[in-house]
């Protein structure tokens, strides 16, 4: 079966940056009617918070992305500390001493004389005696895991062909000295313990995934398959950084009208080699995705590409999904021939709002001339019982000395009181002969 699995670290909101990885794991799951699991990697005590856990749930429910079950790292320490003794048993980690100002010296040192910045493994020369006596004058130890310096290989599911030099990597450390642990060790205890069988997830964890890959066989678990997609980036081609975050977040879009169609067309789209069918999205259909089909280079953020799915999207809700999608609407009291009418103007959530006011004529802000409203009261009775094509052949009666624009203005201005808003046929038809006959007794004080 199909495992894949979504590890945020709830220290910040859900945004359109991580969001992608989470919505291709999604996806890939659902088409291979397999289980998606949402992983809170919160081991970092001081950073991760509950608002964010809360966050990062309500995002992903309202955007109907279903998860079958859920987990948090910090409920897991027990079960890590357990494996990571048998690796210790074995000799795969090793324990190291040096503060980080000594790492950092190391690193300036390397970098002065041109080699990369790797540790140097100076710990794995210390004998069991030496070890001993440290721990004895008070030194806490951090561990390293002992990487092979091979190189790893393996056909990603969005790459192909790829291949991670060990031999350029430091020794990961797993466990800092207090105990605690970095990513590497959770994440991979946790993948084995929960059976995924594919880990999607943004080129920036290539060389992570090398390094899992040996401690996935040090734990005598085969590897998961792994995709790595493209990062995102900013529209200007450069890094989206934690700055900007907030710009993009899920709740950012949320609190500004954007439809849960809108966000997910978007990432389906991102890096797309093949024609995207928007259709596809609304009627939830995944049959066509493959993985191998994204582009192997780095999609930025367009945001008129999202506008560009808000506004089909909007387009296509009957007033009773109008009203599913944004509750907080249905206190509008919007009627089908009121959505109907000004539907396919809307281009975002403000419209609604707006054009309601226009059709409804809650703002007025120009009236017809004297002379049209004259017209239109004198000959009422008529009026009112005409059809669309009828009253414009009516009102362009040499006789009436009306042009064709002055008739279009002036029916828009004493229909609506506005300079936009719907065509004045569908306004016309809209009102109807009782609606056109009020405007009109309404005018006859003007």
């Amino acid at each position: 079966m199909i495992i894949t699995r979504f590890a945020p670290s709830p220290t910040g909101h859900l945004h359109l940056g991580n969001l992608r990885s989470c919505f291709l794991n999604w996806i890939f799951a659902k088409k291979n009617k397999g289980k998606f699991i949402l992983r809170f990697d919160d081991t970092d005590k001081e950073r991760s918070k509950d608002e964010y856990v809360t966050s990062i749930n309500s995002d992903l429910q309202w955007l109907k992305i279903d998860y079958q079950e859920t987990f948090f790292q910090s409920k897991r320490v027990d079960r890590y500390d357990e494996l990571f003794d048998k690796l210790i048993e074995k000799n795969l980690v090793y324990p190291c001493f040096e503060s980080n100002e000594e790492l950092e010296i190391k690193k300036k040192l390397q970098l002065k004389a041109g080699k990369p910045p790797i540790y140097d493994r100076q710990s794995l020369n210390l004998s069991k005696e030496e070890i001993e006596k440290k721990i004895i004058n008070g030194e806490k130890p951090y561990w390293r895991f002992k990487l092979s310096q091979k190189k790893i290989s393996w056909t990603d599911l969005v790459k192909g062909s790829t291949e991670v030099d060990l031999s350029s990597q430091s020794d990961p450390v797993l466990r800092r000295a207090d105990g605690s642990y970095l990513y590497h060790f959770p994440s991979v205890v946790d993948d084995i313990d929960m059976n995924i069988s594919h880990i999607i997830r943004g080129e920036d964890h290539l060389s992570n995934s090398a390094v899992h890959s040996e401690i996935f066989q040090s734990l005598g678990s085969n590897t998961p398959s792994f995709g790595h997609n493209p990062l995102m980036l900013n529209e200007d081609g450069t890094k989206i950084s934690k700055r900007n975050l907030d710009s993009i977040s899920i709740n950012q879009f949320r609190s500004k009208g954007y439809t849960i169609n809108s966000i997910l067309s978007y990432m389906y789209s991102v890096g797309l080699n093949s024609d995207f069918d928007f259709q596809k999205i609304v009627d939830n259909d995944f049959n066509d995705f493959e993985l191998s089909k994204i582009s192997k280079n780095l999609p930025k953020l367009d945001i008129q590409k999202i506008d560009f799915f808000q506004k089909n999207s909007l387009r296509l809700l009957t007033n009773t999904s109008l009203n599913d999608e944004f509750p907080e609407l249905s206190q509008l009291k919007i009627t089908n021939n009121e959505w109907e009418l000004i539907r396919d103007n809307i281009d975002n959530y403000e419209d609604i709002g707006g054009y309601l006011d226009i059709i409804r004529r809650n703002k007025i802000e120009n009236k017809p001339s004297k002379e049209f409203i004259d017209i239109l009261v004198k000959n009422s009775e008529k009026i009112k019982n005409m059809n669309f094509d009828e009253y414009i052949d009516f009102l362009s009666d040499p006789n009436l000395n009306l042009t064709k624009k002055e008739i279009f203005t002036n029916t828009r201005y004493f229909l609506t009181g506005n300079n936009n808003g719907p065509s004045v046929k569908d306004l016309f038809i809209f009102f109807g002969v009782e609606g056109i006959e009020k405007i009109i007794n309404e005018f006859k004080t003007f």
